[in-house]
């Protein structure tokens, strides 16, 4: 076993450095070493980090992270389709595909965890210097011609969930739908229900920030959930209940409110991670006390290379810029801990920060190929 340099959470709002984060000597057969050159810290980075990984306690000193782009290394000799100096995208869900799950439609709840491997049980997240993933040709995908690596990273988690959500939602063309907390995922999810073809789409948040991007993606109405009759807002604007609701807030109490919108043949696709324990009470009466036809779905990161590569593609096509969703940059490992300290301290100016891997200041001293290499991959000058 080798070791190479990863942020780990070291206890409840701590984070560090650490020189001890495990890696393979080797790749198996079909998996790859993939040296990063671009993260995005996520909520659920964040919850990790607050409570100490009281959720998954097996992660505790380990590095964390999940959304990352970067450079093929090295791979196994079985691994067909990609080679040594490859840029792609790194699954956040990693299906095992040959699996009983995968072959009945659900292959994402039979996974390689992003946090480790069936193979490589040590293996943590993917803040590290060098990262292992153990099916290549299955959990990878090239970035295409044209495409940032800012825009790339948005892939792996951002629009893997929220496409995955709407799609999941099954909506008719010209529907409704409310999409409830306008985060980074919410407000993806606008822009793939406006993809989709939907009427009215109402952006339920609070901060500036994220209605100016929910109304760059289509958002229709833009509706600050602080009015106290805003649910009374989104159905008189809609004359009546919504056809679907999307859900990407942390609250439990969130459920009732989506489903007292949502009309009698509805959905309701559930995006949002409880890691709290408590539970999720739903008002009987706005579920038409069971009779109601409301479905309620749990839906979560859609991964593999496939759906990986079909989310590229609407960036490559100019479908969507998810470059929009980034609102802070850094360079440098040294400054995730610094990333994820806005989640942590609720910066209202915050909707995602990502973090190249060089030292922006380095490169800029260096000659002709660290200037190459500058103007290659730092998509913000």
């Amino acid at each position: 076993m080798n070791y190479c340099k990863g942020v780990v959470i070291s206890g409840v709002n701590e984070m560090k450095i650490s020189d001890q984060c495990p890696i393979p000597e080797e790749p198996c057969s079909t998996g790859a070493f993939i040296r990063p050159l671009i993260w995005s810290p996520c909520t659920s980075d964040a919850h990790l980090c607050a409570t100490g990984c009281a959720s998954l306690p097996y992660l505790l000193g380990k590095a964390v992270g999940h959304e990352m782009c970067g450079e093929i290394t090295k791979t196994g000799t079985d691994v067909k389709d990609f080679k040594a100096g490859d840029r792609v995208i790194v699954c956040s869900v990693m299906p095992m595909w040959r699996s009983l799950e995968a072959q009945d439609g659900f292959a994402k709840q039979h996974q390689d965890n992003m946090y480790s491997g069936t193979d490589f049980p040590d293996r943590g997240g993917s803040f590290v210097e060098e990262y292992y993933i153990r099916d290549a040709d299955m959990n990878l995908t090239k970035i295409p011609e044209g495409v940032t690596l800012e825009q790339a990273v948005m892939v792996p988690d951002m629009m893997c969930t929220a496409f995955e959500g709407i799609e999941q939602l099954n909506a008719e063309f010209g529907a409704s739908v409310a999409v409830i907390g306008i985060g980074p995922v919410g407000l993806t999810a606008v822009r793939a229900a406006v993809l989709r073809g939907a009427g009215n789409v109402f952006a339920v948040g609070s901060r500036k920030p994220c209605f100016e991007v929910a109304k760059e993606y289509g958002a229709t109405h833009l509706i600050d959930y602080h009015n106290e009759d805003y649910l009374e807002q989104i159905v008189k604007a809609n004359g009546g209940p919504v056809d679907g609701v999307i859900l990407c807030g942390r609250s439990e109490k969130e459920m009732s409110k989506g489903l007292s919108i949502l009309k009698k043949g509805g959905t309701l696709v559930n995006l949002s991670a409880y890691f709290g324990g408590s539970p999720i009470e739903i008002d009987p009466g706005v579920w038409g006390f069971g009779y109601g036809d409301k479905t309620i779905k749990g839906s979560g990161c859609r991964g593999g290379r496939l759906w990986m590569a079909r989310m590229a593609q609407l960036i490559a096509t100019g479908r969507i810029a998810p470059e929009k969703l980034i609102t802070h940059r850094y360079h440098g490992m040294d400054k995730i801990p610094e990333a994820m300290e806005l989640f942590l301290n609720h910066d209202r100016t915050l909707i995602k920060p990502v973090i190249y891997i060089m030292q922006k200041k380095v490169c800029r001293k260096s000659g002709s190929f660290l200037k190459k290499y500058l103007d290659k991959y730092f998509a913000d000058g």
